[in-house]
């Protein structure tokens, strides 16, 4: 285990035993650690700010409600992803679809944030069932488990849907590649 990933599991594990005797501080602990994933995971999910910011938001109120039932297992991050996966699936069933944030800002050049665009655009129109595994495996660097594990599949469905959801976003996006490239 990479040092990083060795300092994380321990400073987690820390934090979730300060967060069940009640710290207060702990919470903030276990944002600073895994806030900005999260918000960036439920912004790719439901496509605007608003909406990821609450859903960023209720998710670590709801690790809070059950900080009792909190264990430094090493199975917190997935069990924090799910968390913010259920949100996100809540939300968009509140037909608060897709769409592109109106607050977008994209850095560099004008062809560049088109590209983004474009991109986000093709992976907001995919079928949830193919945009959760591209999120979590491609844009979060997620291992093939343990997004198996948040989306209660197996892994060679997870394999699956990843292939045939990049396969659809490259369609979908047609040559948009070969043309800034």
């Amino acid at each position: 285990m990479p040092n990083d990933a060795m300092r994380d599991t321990l400073a987690e594990k820390r934090w979730l035993t300060a967060l069940a005797k009640g710290d207060p501080q702990a919470l903030g602990g276990l944002y600073e650690m895994y806030g900005e994933r999260i918000f960036r995971y439920t912004l790719r999910m439901l496509g605007n700010r608003t909406d990821a910011e609450d859903a960023t938001a209720e998710t670590f109120l709801r690790v809070l409600r059950r900080s009792a039932e909190l264990r430094a297992d090493g199975a917190f991050r997935t069990w924090l992803f799910r968390i913010a996966r259920n949100l996100c699936i809540d939300k968009m069933r509140q037909h608060k679809l897709m769409e592109l944030p109106s607050d977008a800002h994209y850095s560099g050049s004008e062809e560049r944030a088109t590209l983004r665009v474009t991109v986000h655009q093709a992976l907001a129109d995919l079928p949830i069932e193919y945009r959760e595994p591209l999120v979590l495996c491609d844009l979060e660097d997620m291992a093939a488990r343990e997004a198996a594990e948040i989306l209660k599949i197996s892994v060679p469905a997870l394999k699956s849907r990843l292939y045939r959801g990049r396969r659809a976003l490259r369609d979908k996006l047609g040559g948009t590649l070969e043309r800034t490239s």
